[in-house]
């Protein structure tokens, strides 16, 4: 099985470029993608199979999963001195995933479910109470290879950004717990896919560790 390639990079939140990408997930989706081969210019493909996920974990700190080997210098030759830093190593998890083992978890999400409108179409809508987010939770792990053992929800709020002259609204939630593996296979699934929607814009990723 081909290894994750988990990067934590540090931005320069001091040049004004890197600090507005910083303030809209889908201007930093853009610049991440000059990490890869090919897909700097906007609208090109990603790598083949590549599923790029990716987390702002505080003002300056991102962790990027991808399946292909990423490029920083590419990223920082384009901005110089858009990245103070940054590491990289490569997880292959197919030895930790063994059927009961408890394992800890962070996840921010995109949380919604579809309903119908009032002219009978079918629409994504967020779900804003910590009861509905936990349930959504436990569905996915039904879904995707684990039982919910313990979660509490690090944050929730609205997050806005600007796709040209779109404006896109998530609402987005934070959890963090222990998770035990029911189906390996389906869950090394989730962790390369991502869960739920909006991946594009840092919700998805699935970061596991020892429980």
């Amino acid at each position: 099985m081909t290894p994750l390639h988990l990067s934590r990079l540090i931005f320069d939140d001091r040049d004004p470029r890197t600090a507005r990408d910083l303030a809209s997930p889908y201007a930093l989706h853009q610049t991440l993608r000059w990490a890869f081969p090919g897909a700097g210019v906007e609208g090109a493909p990603l790598p083949d199979g590549e599923r790029l996920l990716w987390r702002q974990e505080d003002r300056t700190t991102l962790l990027v999963q991808s399946l292909t080997p990423p490029d920083w210098e590419a990223l920082n030759a384009r901005h110089p001195g858009s990245l103070r830093g940054w590491e990289v190593k490569a997880v292959d998890l197919t030895r930790a995933l063994t059927p009961g083992r408890a394992l800890r978890f962070r996840l921010r999400a995109n949380v919604t479910v579809r309903k119908l409108d009032e002219r009978g179409r079918s629409r994504r809508h967020a779900l804003r109470g910590s009861r509905e987010q936990l349930e959504w939770l436990e569905r996915q792990g039904e879904q995707h290879g684990f039982d919910l053992l313990a979660a509490d929800i690090a944050h929730s709020g609205t997050v806005r950004t600007r796709k040209g002259t779109q404006t896109l609204t998530l609402h987005t939630v934070t959890f963090e717990g222990r998770l035990g593996v029911t189906d390996p296979a389906s869950l090394l699934d989730a962790v390369r896919g991502g869960l739920g929607h909006a991946k594009a814009l840092g919700c998805g990723l699935l970061s596991l560790g020892p429980g």
